[in-house]
């Protein structure tokens, strides 16, 4: 889902050719491919006509849980009566297929029908077959205008609820069906006039049906029984779309839409996401939602905090064995295993009273590569026939395949050692921090909780000697009586950068691919005549959160870290960035450009007011060819991280310089940097397994899968959180979890795909939040080519 802010840069998009027909090879393709399906020309609309003579395009996607899932079968016929999009009075329209959740609209799966060239009545007949859930999915049928060089037109859409839809049976004419297009959802004066039909044949496909649920006597019979409507079959309605006349949004809310067109809310309070209009009666959940985003702040802790804690738990596991409590004794079972008595009680126990973990099984093997501690009591670990490990809960006689101390949180913590140098470097940097001299103990802050911004920026301005801000910070809110030691001046900062970094001030605006990543807004002097002042302020906050070792509540795109360490921007960071932008570069990169007629100049539309950018002198007059795109690539990557934004972000530096010198930072790396000023994470790693999809050959089950968790689980929490980089682009994990992960096209889960051959390293493509992980022939070579490729991603084409 893109959320770049209305009116910013909305002509920056580059154009790219359009597609043509499939069947010719010297073609040119459009940049980002689309999956289409096979024409099925010339077929009527019944069951068997539709099976005869090809082989329809399945879903890739597959269902977790198949036990209430089967397969439907959507032919899209014909569009009818269309609306004119191009100046010649036509359309090129085509059909896309999103088959999405009902419980939060994430999408599972997207198809696409062919193009069909100047007509406002297509005829696709194209075939596709998606394994659904019913009562938990529903498809939605988005008709668009193809073009060449701007953004596809809308032509309007169909939602399509699933759970009374007709199931296909020998002997049975199944009719199709006319749906009347409707616009996209609360848009109370669409943009463009939609009209016209879509006809759709669906149906459930009785084999597979069968096969897949248990013959229970109800469901499918009932709901087929009933057959009113003068074709002889009930059909599934069109979601209702609303028609205006909404109230006002409550505070701290924006309606936007996506780059498809479909219309979501962003709470810039929480800086979630969500498809449904809020209303003022479910906002007054927002104290809870304030409380939940703070207490997820306090779970990130600074590397020094980090450092601490492992320092502190290899000096408690070291040493003298700990004394067993008073009137417990230990002893050793017949099978060898130790367990324990409490003599006041009178019973028995596995469980250490010490720790309270269990004692190991004795024939439990230790592996040295990364000792998880033994299991819990009463399980044991076997290896299967075919190599993959299993656990047997004797306590309840079940077996499984989850390794269970996933769901133990002391393990899920910090593990091993991380070997990477960053905590080598943190030491170094915070050796090389001169201390102030010849000024007072402390530096008091009195602010107003209501104007925290105001009053911080005020207080932070007027200081002319900088060295006041390095010592010790003793904040004071208005009308609350108590002494800082700390918690005080880490509640200013979190509560600070909530309001510096929120896109209403206009100083950051959202990237083009999420919610929580921000960037600087290059028309931040539009909103507000001082900006510069503002960015300095800023800089002078994050120079002092690094400084007293605090945490800002802000994660940024990558090119800003680079562009605070002065490393060169290149066309990977794009990617992370926006997508259409990455797309449409690469396809330039890859091809000739002449046939695009473009020059070094580009169009820019900032809040309404459309301007030209020469990329260099003369720009205008200057063709873009095959000699010459590398340097017009360049120069586009230059304009839109750095000419765009150089006097904001130099105010910046400025501001952070004056407290942290920039040439200590560079020590660390653009990923490092992140974890300096926004903390690491407590991953919680069943929950990331839980949300996790899986593509190619792999399931949850299959032995590279388990050796993958078995190498999270045994990571630290910093390297936990350099997989999150290397893999989505940032180590955030969003306030509710890995389930609400964003990517490109809005709400995108954690993937891994099979790719590759046993030599090539894991590679990362940060839009999809996906993994292409090679099928190794052993665990260590899977975890050691696993850290490899997240230490080393720049220095290998790792992430893309």
């Amino acid at each position: 889902m893109s959320a770049r802010s209305s009116g910013l840069v909305a002509a920056a998009a580059l154009p790219v050719p359009s597609s043509s027909s499939s069947a010719a090879g010297g073609d040119v393709p459009r940049p980002p491919p689309r999956r289409r399906a096979a024409s099925v020309a010339g077929q009527q609309q019944t069951r068997q006509e539709f099976g005869n003579g090809h082989t329809p395009r399945r879903s890739l996607a597959a269902v977790n849980d198949s036990g209430d899932s089967c397969h439907l079968r959507i032919v899209v016929l014909t569009g009818q009566s269309l609306a004119k999009k191009d100046i010649f009075g036509a359309s090129d329209p085509y059909v896309r297929i999103d088959l999405n959740t009902i419980n939060g609209d994430i999408n599972i799966d997207s198809v696409l029908t062919k193009t069909k060239k100047k007509t406002l009545n297509p005829t696709w007949n194209e075939e596709f077959i998606f394994r659904v859930k019913p009562s938990e999915h529903k498809l939605v049928f988005q008709v668009f205008d193809e073009n060449r060089l701007t953004r596809d037109d809308f032509l309007g859409m169909v939602e399509l609820t699933l759970v009374n839809l007709p199931t296909e049976q020998e002997g049975r004419t199944i009719g199709e069906q006319s749906y009347t297009l409707r616009p996209r959802r609360s848009v109370g004066s669409a943009k463009s006039r939609i009209k016209g039909t879509l006809r759709i044949y669906h149906a459930f496909i009785r084999e597979t049906r069968e096969q897949s649920e248990p013959s229970s006597g109800n469901s499918d019979g009932e709901w087929e029984h009933v057959e009113a409507t003068n074709a002889g079959e009930t059909y599934a309605q069109p979601h209702p779309f609303p028609t205006g006349g909404h109230d006002a949004l409550p505070a701290g809310w924006e309606e936007r839409q996506d780059a498809n067109g479909r219309t979501y809310y962003v709470n810039h309070t929480a800086r979630t996401t969500q498809w449904e209009r809020p209303t003022v009666l479910n906002s007054h959940s927002s104290q809870s939602t304030d409380d939940q985003l703070a207490s997820d702040f306090q779970r990130r802790f600074h590397i020094s905090v980090d450092d601490t804690e492992s320092g502190r738990s290899a000096r408690s596991t070291g040493g003298e064995e700990e004394p067993l409590p008073p009137r417990w004794s230990m002893q050793v079972a017949p099978n060898g295993r130790t367990f324990f008595i409490d003599h006041a009680s009178r019973r028995t126990t596995w469980i250490d009273p010490r720790n309270g973990r269990a004692s190991p099984m004795p024939n439990q093997t230790r592996r040295v590569e990364d000792d998880l501690g033994p299991l819990p009591e009463g399980w044991e670990e076997r290896v299967h026939t075919d190599g993959r490990v299993f656990y047997i809960d004797h306590n309840t006689r079940t077996t499984q395949w989850e390794d269970p101390r996933l769901s133990n949180p002391n393990i899920a913590g910090q593990a091993v050692p991380y070997s990477r140098d960053y905590k080598q470097k943190y030491e170094y940097f915070k050796s090389h921090i001169r201390k102030p001299t010849n000024v007072p103990n402390k530096f008091e802050i009195r602010i107003r909780r209501t104007s925290i911004l105001e009053d911080s920026y005020r207080i932070i301005s007027s200081v002319t000697k900088t060295d006041l801000l390095k010592t010790k910070l003793w904040v004071e809110f208005e009308g609350e009586t108590g002494l800082d030691y700390g918690g005080l001046a880490r509640e200013w900062f979190y509560l600070l950068s909530k309001e510096m970094f929120n896109p209403y001030y206009g100083l950051f605006e959202y990237s083009a691919m999420d919610n929580y990543t921000l960037q600087i807004n290059n028309g931040s002097g539009l909103c507000n005549e001082e900006h510069l002042s503002y960015f300095k302020f800023i800089g002078r906050i994050a120079g002092m959160a690094v400084y007293h070792g605090k945490l800002l509540d802000a994660f940024f795109i990558r090119p800003f870290y680079k562009m605070m360490l002065q490393k060169p921007i290149d066309l990977k960071d794009m990617e992370s960035v926006d997508t259409e932008y990455y797309n449409s570069l690469m396809w330039i990169k890859e091809n000739d450009p002449r046939i695009l007629e473009l020059t070094f100049c580009l169009d820019e539309d900032v809040f309404g007011q459309k301007s030209q950018h020469e990329l260099k002198p003369g720009g205008a007059n200057i063709d873009v060819t095959n000699e010459n795109k590398d340097e017009y690539i360049k120069l586009v990557i230059e304009w839109r991280f750095v000419a765009r934004v150089k006097e904001q972000m130099s105010s910046f530096l400025d501001g952070f310089g004056s407290i942290i010198p920039l040439n200590l930072i560079k020590i660390f790396d653009e990923h490092e940097l992140e974890l300096l000023m926004c903390g690491i994470q407590n991953i919680d790693v069943k929950d990331w397994r839980e949300n996790t999809l899986y593509k190619g050959d792999y399931h949850m089950n299959h032995i590279i899968i388990q050796w993958f968790w078995r190498a999270v689980l045994s990571f630290s929490n910093e390297m936990r959180s350099r997989l999150l980089q290397f893999v989505t682009g940032t180590s955030r994990v969003p306030m509710n979890g890995f389930k609400e992960l964003y990517g490109s096209n809005g709400p995108q889960m954690f993937t891994i795909e099979k790719w590759g051959t046993p030599n090539n390293f894991p590679r990362a493509h940060t839009c999809f939040n996906r993994l292409d992980l090679p099928p190794y022939e052993g665990y260590l070579q899977l975890k050691d080519k696993l850290i490899k490729a997240i230490e080393g991603s720049q220095g290998f084409a790792g992430v893309d």
